[in-house]
């Protein structure tokens, strides 16, 4: 079929011609090698396919209007969604097409005409600014194009059914009149996978013969990871591509710290001309940095934070690196003031450690990002949560309950809070610098073994605090 047919549309001088989008292009082949237990929530979407296949045979509208023929799908992974409704079409015998963003906006007030010769067929139209009414081909209000969406999903044919799916993030997303009834009036929550999940389904697509045994008896360790930085499918399943091809070229298993690289640095290759070599007092002070990080996460969390991850290999973004426990991360439901604190003082310490042992004059710009993040942190919290620079003492817990809203940072507001990051940032500086010095051995101890072996992993950043005498908790697999 030519995906040229012609349509009429109103231009300036009248009527013009248009080519119709190219629909053979949308189409998808069913997938019977699929498997649903490849999905970590698709209860709900199977069951919706089931009453597809008792809706399809019996041609009765009040029964389509109850399955629900257009839909949405609340997942913040449309390409994992687009698989799972892939999956729907293929089990219950329909065709399949999806649509792209800017195409739903040609197509999206006409779809019983542009896809009945297909029928049945489940179609997925994939997010845009279309979903609020916006951006209409004819350049139309938006409560006209709206009203022409509603319309065309109202012309539903239970003869030759063009079912419709649409996946947003959130339902909040899709204009209030394309949620009522007649329209998108079913909406389907797919929960986000958990770690163990994601860790399993990684070392799958890695494969046995790829990671090393201590990774492969670490799905909840790597999924963390994964979870934290690689935000789809896809991209975790770039990411597991990029290690089977290091496995191939440098002829080894993959460990947990190649993952960690490769969160960290990027899914990108680079050759080893693109890399940075460091005076030797730049990577020792690098060096004393993180450690700086790295001790004080685990001496004020009392050994509960030991950092997955500690290095002082440069890149182009950064000179060194550490990665906070994420174990301990996920045991935080809430976010109290000593949390806030203690994750305050653990951005500071970068810059506390460099003072420390090579001087206040020594001390460099690598701090930035660190005082950055700390000073917008330590406004959200006082400005917005409610928190004030003196509950740690056990003072003014009722001071800054007259919380901003969202529009009330005016100049005085701004300057207000703006004294209490500085006066708080300066306070906890001061503690940070104590705590180091108390701890120096321990610094030194990080420090050292960075310039000798600058990736150091959990587990060796554990047995460096216990060589202190610190405590260490929160094992995990």
């Amino acid at each position: 079929m030519s995906a040229m047919v012609t349509s009429v549309g109103e231009g300036p001088n009248g009527p013009t011609l248009e080519a119709n989008p190219p629909v053979e292009l949308w189409l998808q082949q069913p997938r019977p090698d699929l498997s649903w237990e490849s999905f970590f929530d698709s209860e709900l979407l199977r069951a919706w396919g089931a009453e597809l296949g008792q809706s399809l045979p019996l041609r009765d509208l009040d029964h389509w209007r109850v399955t629900g023929p257009a839909v949405v799908v609340q997942s913040s992974d449309s390409d994992e969604a687009a698989e799972m409704l892939l999956g729907v079409s293929t089990d219950v015998g329909v065709g399949f097409a999806r649509v792209p963003p800017e195409d739903v906006q040609k197509v999206v007030t006409n779809l019983p005409g542009y896809f009945q010769q297909y029928a049945p067929i489940l179609v997925m139209l994939d997010h845009g600014p279309w979903v609020r009414g916006e951006g209409s081909p004819a350049g139309c209000s938006e409560e006209t194009f709206v009203a022409q969406i509603r319309d065309a999903l109202g012309r539903f044919d239970v003869s030759a059914p063009v079912l419709c799916a649409v996946c947003c993030p959130d339902t909040d997303a899709l204009h209030p009149d394309l949620r009522r009834v007649g329209a998108f009036d079913r909406c389907f929550v797919i929960q986000e996978p958990d770690a163990e999940f994601v860790g399993r389904r990684f070392l799958a697509d890695l494969g046995q013969d790829v990671a090393d045994a201590a990774l492969q008896a670490a799905p909840l360790k790597a999924g963390r990871v994964l979870l934290n930085m690689f935000q789809t499918r896809h991209e975790r399943a770039a990411a597991a591509l990029r290690l089977k091809r290091i496995a191939r070229r440098e002829w080894r298993k993959i460990e947990f710290n190649d993952l960690t690289e490769l969160a960290l640095r990027g899914l990108q290759e680079s050759s080893a001309k693109g890399g940075l070599a460091l005076q030797e007092v730049t990577r020792r002070k690098t060096a004393y940095h993180e450690a700086g990080h790295a001790c004080i996460a685990v001496i004020t969390s009392r050994g509960a934070n030991v950092p997955d991850y500690a290095s002082i290999v440069p890149s182009r973004d950064f000179y060194g690196v550490v990665l906070p426990s994420l174990a301990y991360g996920d045991t935080q439901d809430e976010l109290t003031f000593h949390a806030f604190r203690m994750r305050v003082q653990v951005l500071l310490a970068g810059r506390a450690a460099e003072e420390m042992f090579f001087g206040l004059a020594e001390v460099s710009t690598g701090a930035q990002s660190d005082l950055t993040n700390a000073t917008s942190f330590c406004f959200g919290m006082f400005g917005f949560a409610g928190f004030h620079p003196g509950m740690g003492r056990g003072e003014g817990s009722g001071l800054n309950l007259a919380v901003l809203g969202p529009v009330d940072r005016d100049p005085v507001q701004n300057d207000r809070v703006s004294c209490e990051v500085r006066a708080f940032l300066a306070e906890q500086y001061e503690e940070v610098l104590r705590t180091l010095a108390e701890n120096r051995d321990f610094v030194e101890a990080v420090a050292d073994r960075l310039m000798w072996d600058p990736v150091v992993d959990r587990e060796e950043m554990a047995e460096l605090a216990r060589k202190q005498g610190l405590k260490v908790a929160g094992e995990y697999r």
